[in-house]
């Protein structure tokens, strides 16, 4: 009679084997991880600040309480909060709307005298990387010279002419600026190119759709949605009788992260999600269209630019 042999006995020197290796490796875990390592620091606990609390919980012992759900809360209060981004210092109060309607144009145009040299008497830009003024909304011109002011927007040149203005210069200036006209000589003279190969006439489904449309696929929301269908509305930067050279420049900076005093950052969220072809297509859409627009529109009597 044969006799037959249990192969998972519990008593089976391989079980029983198994099992105590088990044991022993998870006995020698903990007492290297809780008793051995932090006792000899092993070069990578956390670091005591000035204060003896740690400020960086990056020590092997918290890595392992942390996922154990032990956390030291003390390591993790002693962090700097992140210090705010703020976009610009101007706050669209009560009061700020009064400051803005209280503008002078005819004490403007006499503070006007040093913009004349870049900006023209009438508000359009003398070079194709110079923003034209003339029939921009006086809280765009308002907001930006202050943001100039404090450093929110940089251009040295700016920088420096507007750390020179008051409160009420940058009102008055504001209030003259707005009201300047554009005429048809001068509306037709903003049609420059960021290159060479720039073919105006022949336009782009794509850049139009842009423009009127967005994309909503990579989440990209529509110029004319903030900026209105003919590039004006209130409340937003008008595009009209801008420069293409200057629109080019401005978008870049702002896929770029290199001009950042757009509130709520809606123009570095738009303009990152653009390809350097759309960006540049878009310049020339804005810049060459609205040009053509005004050229179209002051044929008549002379209207006011906005």
């Amino acid at each position: 009679m044969v006799r037959r042999r249990r192969v998972f006995s519990a008593l089976s020197p391989w079980i029983v084997g198994s099992v105590c290796l088990v044991v022993l490796f998870w006995i020698v875990s903990i007492v290297v991880g809780f008793v051995w390592y932090p006792t000899v620091g092993g070069g990578l606990a956390a670091e005591p600040s000035r204060g003896g609390i740690p400020d960086k919980p990056f020590g092997i012992l918290q890595l392992i309480c942390g996922g154990l759900g032990f956390v030291n809360t003390q390591v993790y209060s002693a962090q700097p909060e992140p210090r705010p981004v703020i976009s610009s210092d101007l706050a669209w109060t009560e009061a700020t709307w009064q400051k803005i309607r209280q503008g002078d144009s005819n004490r403007g145009a006499a503070i006007s005298s040093s913009c004349i040299s870049c900006h023209g008497q009438q508000g359009i830009g003398t070079a194709d990387y110079i923003p034209s003024l003339a029939g921009l909304p006086p809280e765009v011109i308002y907001k930006e010279l202050i943001d100039y002011q404090t450093g929110k927007r940089n251009y040295v040149i700016m920088n420096a002419v507007a750390a020179g203005l008051s409160d009420q210069d940058i009102s008055d200036v504001a209030a003259y600026y707005s009201g300047r006209r554009i005429t048809k000589l001068t509306a037709l003279g903003q049609r420059s190119h960021p290159t060479e190969n720039a073919s105006v006439q022949n336009w782009d489904e794509h850049i139009n759709r842009l423009f009127s449309d967005g994309d909503p696929l990579r989440n990209v929301v529509a110029c004319a949605a903030c900026h209105g269908p003919e590039g004006l509305k209130t409340g937003a930067p008008t595009l009209n009788h801008q420069p293409v050279q200057y629109l080019f420049n401005q978008l870049t900076a702002f896929s770029e992260g290199s001009r950042t005093n757009d509130i709520n950052r809606q123009m570095r969220l738009i303009a990152g999600r653009l390809t350097p072809d759309e960006i540049n297509g878009l310049a020339e859409y804005l810049g060459s269209s609205t040009s053509r627009a005004a050229g179209r529109k002051s044929e008549g009597p002379e209207t006011a630019g906005h």
